[in-house]
């Protein structure tokens, strides 16, 4: 695995889009066949116990981001396993994902699109505004 680097048009083309469906809510997991193996895909959102208010808007967005001046709330982590001719987990990818970073880590490359978490989303299903566009590809 090597460090994320800016994804740019070069670098991303031919990925296919990641089956996540945002409004399923956080943890996600599911199987994905490429290149004649499967690979199991984990989403998860990390957050301080504190943002989870049960009386806070369910539409009120988590920032897993943040920037120069705001610091992150949480954090988008991204898990990869290969799975193995005899069954065993071959683990590839445990990180934490921001847009725009090209992610490798073994034979895949993944890139988050664009990512916005919903308080509602954290552990519940919903149409609370949550997005997470991801790709990813063999190399």
């Amino acid at each position: 695995m090597t460090a994320p680097v800016p994804a740019t048009a070069a670098s991303t083309v031919g990925l296919r889009t990641l089956p996540v469906d945002a409004d399923d809510g956080f943890p996600q997991s599911f199987l994905l066949g490429m290149a004649e193996r499967t690979y199991r895909f984990e989403l998860y959102v990390d957050v301080p116990e504190h943002l989870l208010n049960q009386e806070a808007d369910r539409r009120t967005t988590i920032d897993v981001v943040g920037s120069a001046t705001s610091p992150a709330q949480g954090m988008l982590v991204g898990v990869a396993v290969r799975q193995s001719p005899d069954g065993t987990p071959v683990p590839l990818l445990r990180r934490r994902f921001l847009p725009g970073l090209v992610h490798t880590a073994a034979e895949l490359v993944l890139v988050v699109d664009e990512v916005r978490i919903a308080v509602g989303n954290l552990n519940g299903a919903g149409a609370f505004g949550s997005v997470l566009r991801a790709r990813v590809g063999v190399r």
